[in-house]
């Protein structure tokens, strides 16, 4: 892809490192963007060109506030998003404007999981058996075999997502959904391991860099109360592992035409195997893209603007000396009285980043709705990735423990 100086860019949703990282390289921004992200847009940069429409991944919608802006499709050079849902928007729009954008094919694929799990399966890689059901109550509950997990086909953040153990518990789960009926639903085999994710940078088809990090507790697990959050595993106490991380993701990405971009990927870790679970075009969540930028000098919003203005990669930063994870933090439902400070969380071990988001007066919900959900986050730096992990487990009961509730009032 050629560079154009000074290139025109439609952003398809809020993202304000993607959006400083494409006016570093001088583009000429005009970002489209949902009601509740339009005064964090317009506190990042007051003189952003924002269009507000009500959901940014609906094209008519787009189509629909350009022309009330007066703002032509067909004058941009360059339509990208660096978030998840709105990436098969962009790719349409990049196409009937003629402008530079991801192929429409391969958003469908980095979005909707049964499509991009076919694809994986036909390449001969390993993947879990997956099915499409318009109701659960399709399913024939006796004739599964369990465990299965159950989610919304373009789903993210682990919402809606349900681990189903056996014919009662789908039956129990299908009579829920009658009460508003949703779906297709994607159904897929339950795979067994430890989840690792895999982030990095991919330019003309090669994999240009990669960060392996293993969750602290699967992610499914936050239906049980677990946490989220990761730690980067070190690359040279573990080069085996690397080595079938790399080939895995380049095969995925093949499989699926993602040749220009980033990547966040996860996969299942069982007796040294490596098993697909799911890729997409973006950022990971949580505290990933800090955590890739201060263990091994990658920002990922640098290289994703880099890709989309079809600039080379950039140089990697200096990688850190320690090995480092995240954690988003919890409390216990019911409405808060006292929260730690954010200098108290500073204090713990090995914390060098802290983002406190509860505070008193405030309710506390169920955590387990959605892996998006917390009460606050933090960055942990340690001598290795096990020692990362104890301080992100110790750190996150902590914190909930010193949260204080307000008496709950008589009734």
């Amino acid at each position: 892809m050629s560079t154009i100086v000074s290139p025109r860019v439609l952003m398809i949703g809020w993202n304000a490192n993607a959006f400083m990282a494409l006016n570093n390289h001088h583009a000429r921004v005009v970002a489209v963007v949902g009601p509740r992200h339009m005064s964090r847009a317009q506190a990042h940069d007051p003189d952003a060109t924002l269009v507000v429409v009500p959901d940014d991944g609906d094209v008519e919608q787009v189509l629909a506030g350009l022309a009330r802006a007066r703002i032509a499709l067909d004058g941009f050079d360059v339509v990208c998003t660096i978030g998840e849902y709105p990436i098969v928007a962009a790719a349409l729009l990049a196409e009937q404007g003629k402008a530079v954008g991801m192929r429409v094919p391969t958003a469908i694929a980095l979005r909707d999981k049964f499509v991009q799990k076919r694809l994986v399966r036909d390449a001969g890689l390993p993947v879990a058996q997956a099915q499409v059901v318009n109701l659960l109550s399709d399913l024939g509950g006796e004739q599964q075999s369990y465990p299965i997990v159950v989610k919304p086909l373009t789903g993210a953040g682990s919402k809606d997502t349900h681990v189903v153990s056996g014919p009662q518990e789908l039956a129990s789960l299908a009579a829920g959904e009658e009460k508003s009926p949703r779906g297709p639903w994607l159904v897929e085999e339950f795979i067994e391991g430890e989840e690792l994710h895999l982030d990095g940078v991919v330019r003309s088809g090669v994999v240009q860099s990669l960060s392996v990090s293993r969750y602290v507790q699967n992610v499914i697990d936050i239906k049980l109360g677990g946490l989220v959050g990761s730690a980067t595993v070190d690359p040279d106490r573990n080069p085996d592992l690397y080595a079938k991380a790399e080939a895995l993701t380049s095969a995925v990405l093949e499989a699926l035409g993602h040749e220009d971009g980033i990547f966040h990927a996860e996969v299942f870790e069982k007796d040294g195997a490596l098993v697909f679970s799911e890729c997409n075009g973006r950022l990971g969540g949580g505290a990933i893209q800090d955590t890739v930028l201060r263990r091994f000098g990658i920002d990922l919003s640098d290289e994703w603007a880099r890709a989309a203005l079809g600039l080379p990669p950039g140089q990697p930063g200096e990688p850190g000396a320690q090995q480092c994870g995240w954690v988003q933090l919890q409390a216990p439902v019911g409405v808060a009285e006292q929260v730690p400070e954010q200098s108290e969380v500073l204090e713990q071990p090995g914390c060098v980043e802290a983002a406190i988001m509860l505070t008193p007066g405030t309710k506390i919900p169920e955590f387990s709705a959605s892996s998006n959900m917390k009460a606050g986050a933090a960055i942990i730096e340690g001598a290795s990735e096990e020692q990362v992990r104890e301080r992100l487990l110790a750190l996150a009961a902590w914190f909930s423990d010193s949260v204080v509730l307000q008496a709950a009032e008589p009734v």
